[in-house]
């Protein structure tokens, strides 16, 4: 049997320029699931002191190549389970543990996490579909860590700049009515799994970390030769400052933010630190001031 799956990590500068270039194609999701794991827990919220079913379990020592290597190993189990015991095709979209989002199966389509949540049909017979996204770990009795807040809200922040069709609020409503919660937030709860995504993440709790604005500790540059902003680090640094067919294209003297600079590549942030980047030039036509 074939099931949808990416199985790919990426850090928060990272997904932020993956969704913002991701093609949703013609009918986008317009509201978002949250969920939690339960098994595998995690040292940030484990079931029990037992460790054999933690996913940060058996790292110490590992460089962080081989973290994600472990972990996804880990996550291709689940996808087995998923494909193989449950007989699914697709399965949650998003994966969120302290350290990294995971992609699973792609945005594109419609997922299987939550029952009647995952997606329905309007009166007049359109399509409407969620984003399925799983914290790792057990939060029956504890809530999420602050590095995985961050992350959450990265995800949350970022898909919301990239569609443009759901806001950061919540609204009561009975349980499995889908369409009263298209274009806003819901939880695992709202549809067929009571217990998710456990005792503590309750929308007054999560609705706030959710919304809170995504900031970096943001550098500045000087643009020193002109150069395009990119959706994405390009293989080939001419493309930086080839034909732009529509892209941003910064001029010498042009101050920027700068998030991040990683193998040779600035994230260029806006000039407010309440939004998500805007993309990638090469480092080497900036040169930092800040």
């Amino acid at each position: 049997m074939s099931f949808s799956y990416l199985g790919q990590a990426y850090t928060a500068e990272q997904f932020i320029a993956y969704v913002m270039q991701y093609d949703f194609g013609s009918v986008p999701p317009s509201f978002l699931v949250f969920h939690h794991t339960y098994s595998p827990d995690a040292s940030w919220a484990p079931i029990s002191q037992d460790r054999s079913s933690w996913w940060d379990r058996n790292e110490s020592g590992m460089d962080e190549n081989a973290i994600i290597a472990k972990r996804l190993r880990q996550l291709d189990a689940i996808m087995r389970y998923y494909r193989d015991v449950k007989g699914w095709q697709t399965g949650p979209h998003i994966f969120v543990d302290e350290k990294y989002i995971w992609l699973f199966t792609p945005m594109y389509e419609v997922g299987t996490h939550a029952g009647n949540g995952n997606s329905y049909r309007d009166d007049s017979g359109a399509l409407h579909y969620s984003i399925g996204i799983e914290a790792i770990g057990y939060f029956e009795r504890v809530g999420w860590p602050l590095s995985m807040q961050k992350l959450l809200a990265v995800v949350t922040q970022a898909l919301k700049a990239r569609l443009a069709n759901f806001d950061i609020v919540y609204h009561d409503a009975p349980i499995n009515t889908p369409r009263a919660h298209d274009h806003s937030i819901s939880f695992h709860s709202d549809y067929n799994k009571p217990a998710c995504p456990g005792a503590v993440i309750t929308p007054q709790y999560a609705i706030p970390i959710l919304a809170a604005p995504y900031r970096t500790p943001y550098m500045q540059y000087e643009i020193a030769a002109p150069c395009t902003v990119l959706c994405a680090p390009a293989p080939d640094a001419a493309l930086a400052t080839g034909p732009t067919d529509g892209q941003t294209q910064l001029i010498p003297g042009t101050l920027i933010n700068v998030g991040s600079e990683e193998n040779g590549w600035l994230h260029v942030a806006p000039n407010t630190t309440d939004k998500p980047g805007i993309g990638f030039i090469c480092a080497s036509y900036a040169r930092r001031i800040t």
